[in-house]
Parts: structure tokens; C-alpha cells; sequence
């Protein structure tokens, strides 16, 4: 009877462990993965948030090459300079990428990659944007003041670009703005979009047309265009933007700007942490201003967000001067609509415009800076 007992419990353990072993297998894996990462600091850019390394080969992902990499602590962007060599985690998470874990060893700044990170002067939001010139998907010659009266949404990608939170991104956010604004057709006929590259040479027009294509892109609504080096440049240029080759690839920082029915600037995105749904709204905002909750009426402010109650549609926002409305404070405001909330978090710094209700002071357009 023993022998039994004992067989009994044996095979009850036995069958614990398979079902233990099954569901382990069935618990989803990480979709993270961690490559480790040697090399040295071209270039600090604060703004867009990043660090440019020249780094040795990483077995498994890529070849020796310089590239621009998000930090997991940002702090380290005010600590990091120009010739440092680094040790870090490279870590993949879909379209995400960053480094952790790193380790900084000084040996002083190499003077020769200084050059490459000079700020470039910015032009701020009412400035009227030149009448660039390129060469569309088609081979067409465009310039920018064809799109004038249409909202123009502008970035800059290559389609080699490896990282998938630089170019990629870049392209998903436009797919995903273009389908927002196709759920009403007056926006959509109102603004426009065009993705630059910055590697003219490879990306032909039938390159970006085969790129446009493999991204469902409506090439009567979204363009993709290149040209000659010196044309390219000159637009990156005066955005900001910095970029210099690699071998085949193409050292770059991040630019997206909006682009008013007037030829202005209405905003400069430096980096990758917009929102698709953020960029719709001030899309729609800017092709129909009337109706897009921002009038003659609206004051405009800058503060950041203490706390958001979104059962009662109130926002608290500690901010400063709102010109002839209301003295620097911390105040809560009621939102004229509470998807406004859902582009927000506390913390944030956001510009906010309001207007005078017979109930009080009510926030009509949000955008996170």
C-alpha cells in the first residue's frame, strides 16, 4: 500500500510539474531585447533629447556604425560631452529603442565632431517658411508655397533608416494622422502632408514611390520627396535639423514641423515623443481655426499640469502671464472638450489657450510642448 501511495503521489507530482512547465511556455515572452553596446560620444543634443554614438558592431542587431540613440535617464544628457566612451544596454521593445545601464568613461572631447553638433538656428512658431524646392515620388518638381491655404505637415526620414523609433516612427505617426483626419473629410482636404529625405542619392523617386506604396500612403494627400544634396540641406537646415552619412547610413536627429495656410510656422516638434492623436488635433485646429475651438477671443498661456479631473472636466494648471486675462498662478480651468484631458499628463508643460464664457475662463486648445 505504500508502494502505491508513494506511485500515486509521484505521478501527481509528475503532472504538476508538466502543467507547471506548460504554463510557464505559455506565459508571453518579453517582447524587449537587450544587445550590449561600446563606443564613443559624437554628439549631445539636449533639444531632441539624444545621444549620437560611434559604436563597434553589435552581434546579432548591427554593423559598426554612428547613430542617435534615446536614454533612459535623460539626466545624463547634461552630463554626457563629446569624446566620452561609453558602456550601455541597447534595449529593442517593438518600436522603441534606448540605452540603460550606462557607463561613461572620459578621455576628453574630439574636437573634429564638433562641427556636427553646432545648434542650428530654429525658426519659431509666425515665421514665414521659405519657398523650398524639391522632386517628388514622380519625378515633379514641387515647392512649398504650392500647399499654401492647406495646413502642410512636414518631417524628414530615409527609407534605410534601421532604428525603429527614427524614420519608422516617423512614418507610422503620419499613417496614423492620415487615417484620424480621413474620418473627416474637410480636414483632410485642408492639410497636407510631405516626407523629405535626407538621403537623395538612394532614395530616387521610385524608391519613395515604392516606399509610399509599401505604406498605404495616398499619394494625392501625403508626398514623399528628395532632390539635390544642397537643396535638402538647406531645408533641414533651417529646421534645425542636423545629419551627416555613416558609411550607408544616415546620422540624424528628428524634426517635424506644421506649417500654417499662410506659409508660418505653427509648431516645430523636436524628437520622437509626439503623439499622432496630439499632431491631428493641432492639424485641425490650424486648418480650421473658426471651428477648431480657438478664435480671436482666445488668450494663450504656458504652465504645467498640476492635476487633471477628468469626471468634471477640470484641469489645474500652474502657469505663468496670460496677457490681459489673468496674473501668473496655479489654477484649475474647465475644458471645453474632455478629449483635451487625453492629451495631457501631470507634469507636462503645455502651451493652453482660453476664452471667456459666461461661467468663467474655459480652456479650448491644449498642446503639450
Amino acid at each position: 500500500m505504500t508502494f502505491v501511495r508513494g506511485t500515486k503521489f509521484i505521478t501527481l507530482f509528475v503532472f504538476c510539474l508538466v502543467i507547471s512547465s506548460l504554463l510557464l511556455a505559455c506565459r508571453p515572452r518579453s517582447a524587449e531585447q537587450r544587445y550590449d553596446l561600446k563606443g564613443k560620444v559624437v554628439s549631445v543634443d539636449k533639444r531632441g533629447q539624444t545621444v549620437t554614438v560611434a559604436h563597434e558592431a553589435i552581434p546579432g542587431y548591427m554593423e559598426a556604425m554612428t547613430m542617435p540613440f534615446k536614454l533612459k535617464d535623460e539626466r545624463l544628457l547634461g552630463e554626457l560631452a563629446e569624446g566620452d566612451n561609453v558602456q550601455a544596454t541597447l534595449v529593442v521593445a517593438g518600436m522603441r529603442s534606448w540605452l540603460e545601464d550606462v557607463i561613461v568613461t572620459r578621455e576628453g572631447a574630439d574636437p573634429s565632431s564638433l562641427s556636427k553638433d553646432q545648434q542650428q538656428p530654429e525658426p519659431k512658431p509666425g515665421d514665414e517658411v521659405p519657398d523650398f524646392a524639391l522632386v517628388n515620388q514622380t519625378g515633379k518638381r514641387i515647392t512649398f508655397h504650392q500647399y499654401r491655404r492647406r495646413v502642410l505637415l512636414v518631417t524628414f526620414i530615409y527609407t534605410r533608416c534601421p532604428l525603429p523609433d527614427y524614420c519608422p516612427l516617423m512614418t507610422d505617426n503620419f499613417s496614423a494622422i492620415e487615417k484620424s483626419l480621413s474620418a473627416t473629410p474637410q480636414s483632410y482636404a485642408k492639410t497636407h502632408f510631405l516626407s523629405i529625405s535626407v538621403d537623395p542619392e538612394y532614395d530616387t523617386p521610385k524608391v519613395l514611390r515604392d516606399y509610399a506604396a509599401a505604406h498605404s500612403a495616398d499619394l494625392n494627400h501625403w508626398e514623399f520627396a528628395g532632390g539635390t544634396k544642397d537643396q535638402v540641406k538647406q531645408i533641414a537646415t533651417y529646421f534645425g535639423m542636423r545629419y551627416w552619412p555613416d558609411g550607408d547610413q544616415i546620422v540624424h536627429s528628428l524634426r517635424t514641423a506644421i506649417i500654417g495656410p499662410d506659409g508660418k510656422l505653427v509648431r516645430l516638434y523636436h524628437g520622437n515623443d509626439w503623439r499622432p492623436e496630439q499632431v491631428a488635433t493641432e492639424l485641425r485646429d490650424a486648418a480650421t481655426p473658426d471651428e477648431g475651438g480657438v478664435s480671436g477671443d482666445s488668450s494663450h498661456g504656458i504652465g504645467v499640469v498640476q492635476s487633471i479631473d477628468r469626471e468634471n472636466a477640470v484641469v489645474q494648471i500652474d502657469h505663468g502671464v496670460i496677457k490681459d486675462v489673468m496674473p501668473a498662478m496655479n489654477m484649475p480651468y474647465k475644458v471645453k472638450d474632455n478629449s483635451l484631458l487625453d492629451l495631457i499628463a501631470v507634469g507636462d508643460t503645455i502651451d493652453f489657450w482660453v476664452e471667456r464664457t459666461p461661467s468663467g475662463l474655459v480652456v479650448t486648445r491644449i498642446v503639450k510642448q
